[in-house]
């Protein structure tokens, strides 16, 4: 059988193995580390039960059976192998409908950066083989207060007998997606601290909340403060009801403060929340608002309203976006001008128009960059970014290649909580001054692993059929370089 390679678009830590054939999973990882012994890299493989071919076992039940292995590489070295069945629920019926079921693997690594490749192949289809490569940094220096990744979950219960599940007497079963969907009204999470009894001699501080990955704006309805006191491991189980969070990406961070409010260590794991909600509350919060006296009380012109509204797209949340749309297409001038100072009191409450007026010159600048006749700067993808996370630390441009189509690729060394974060841009026509987004390594942007192949086909359009595991070695050595180490 030929085993088809599958490359992975990652999303904070969250893959989706679907191929060719049916067989349908997801795949996931968090690091945890034990103090005085060795840290370990917890694996949690979700199969789709319906995608699963089922065969009489030798008991007469119907059951699939999926082979799973794993390989954690140094370089060239093989530093952990193994390879096993993994066998779904048992049913009398063939037909019967099959549940997900969840494999969860721990292998105890030293502090580097490894490369896990895994494949999975279900023994009773053929041609249904996968294989995936990722990533992992195991990191938990001795030397400070360390946080582990977070574990989504979906229920956990305590006092548990020791299994696979368990962990400091929980037993939890993992929420391996990224992804919650309306019918899913809680997000539960499990997260371990180390070394504070060996850094902190009083009670600290651990912050968890859920804040909006489009405007970094923190949620206040969903957050929370605890003390604690140091020990060499502090756990960290809670939920936020998420019944009224709506459609969009998020961040989920959990921060350990000190007493006098000192950021110490922190982590963060990106979710999406689908979940339409209509809330005529939405509309009453800003149209009660007295724009009097304020600087909005001369603005009367709806084109211009329409525009302003218009240029706060890359900092809006979805909800924002969707009001401002709504707005807009009414067209009422008090309801526009009502809404815009509402959505910079948000901001600064202190001096709305100073927030405004600071960021109408960053929109200024914008325009003049990546505007044109057909398109304004600030709904360019380059002046989306720009906007919304600060200008790069560095572009490297290139539109003298015969090989590729004109491209730039900004590197921001810090992004709110993430660092050395790239985006690679390209424009369609030589002439072009409106660079598409291709690619990004930033959590909750574009990611697609051929973007160096589909950089340098200029003759076709863009696909999903490009043979990525055989011509992406071919082509663009420069845009690698260029990727990898920006100038």
């Amino acid at each position: 059988m030929v085993m088809k390679r599958l490359i992975l678009i990652l999303i904070a830590l969250s893959s989706n193995l679907t191929g060719y054939g049916a067989l349908n999973a997801y795949f996931s990882f968090c690091t945890f580390d034990v103090p005085n012994q060795s840290p370990f890299v917890e694996t949690y493989l979700n199969i789709s039960g319906n995608s699963v071919a089922k065969a009489k076992n030798s008991q007469g039940l119907y059951q699939g059976v999926i082979e799973v292995q794993w390989v954690y590489k140094q370089g060239d070295k093989v530093v952990h192998f193994d390879k096993y069945n993994l066998l779904s629920p048992e049913s009398e019926s063939p037909d019967k409908i099959m549940p997900d079921f969840i494999d969860l693997q721990r292998v105890s690594l030293k502090s580097g950066e490894y490369q896990l490749d895994l494949k999975i192949q279900d023994k009773n289809a053929s041609d249904q083989g996968f294989s995936a490569s990722q990533k992992i940094i195991v990191d938990f220096p001795e030397d400070r207060i360390n946080v582990s990744h977070i574990e989504l979950l979906e229920s956990y219960e305590g006092n548990a007998s020791a299994g696979k599940f368990s962990k400091n007497g929980y037993s939890m079963i993992p929420h391996v997606t990224a992804f919650y969907p309306k019918e899913i009204s809680s997000l539960k999470f499990y997260a371990e601290i180390y070394n504070t009894a060996k850094f902190l001699k009083t009670d600290f501080l651990v912050r968890s909340f859920i804040s909006n990955n489009d405007n970094k704006v923190l949620l206040n309805e969903f957050a929370s403060i605890k003390k604690y006191s140091p020990q060499d491991v502090c756990i960290i189980l809670s939920e936020f009801p998420i019944e009224n969070l709506p459609s969009g990406n998020y961040n989920l961070t959990v921060e350990v403060m000190s007493r006098d409010n000192k950021l110490l260590a922190f982590r963060q794991a990106f979710f999406q929340r689908s979940n339409t909600i209509v809330k005529s509350i939405q509309h009453s919060d800003f149209t009660a608002v007295n724009v009097n006296s304020t600087f909005v009380a001369e603005m009367n012109n709806a084109d211009t309203l329409r525009e302003y509204l218009s240029c706060l797209y890359p900092i809006s949340s979805n909800l924002e976006r969707q009001i401002a749309e709504n707005q807009s297409s009414i067209g009422d001038v008090e309801s526009m001008k009502q809404y815009f100072y509402s959505f910079w009191m948000k901001r600064n409450e202190l001096d709305p128009e100073l927030a405004w007026r600071n960021y109408k010159l960053e929109v200024i600048k914008v325009q003049n960059a990546y505007g044109s006749r057909n398109k304004r700067g600030h709904e360019t993808d380059r002046g989306r970014v720009y906007l919304q996370y600060g200008a790069p630390n560095s572009v490297t441009r290139d539109d003298m290649d015969p090989n590729a189509r004109p491209y730039e690729i900004w590197h921001y060394y810090r992004l709110n909580h993430q660092t050395n974060r790239k985006f690679v841009f390209y424009s369609q026509g030589n002439s072009s001054n409106d660079y598409r987004l291709l690619h990004s390594d930033a959590v909750g942007e574009m990611q697609d692993p051929a973007w160096e192949l589909k950089l340098h086909n200029r003759s076709q359009q863009f696909g999903n059929d490009l043979d990525t595991e055989n011509s992406i070695d071919i082509y663009g050595s420069r845009t690698k370089e260029n990727f990898k180490d920006p100038k």
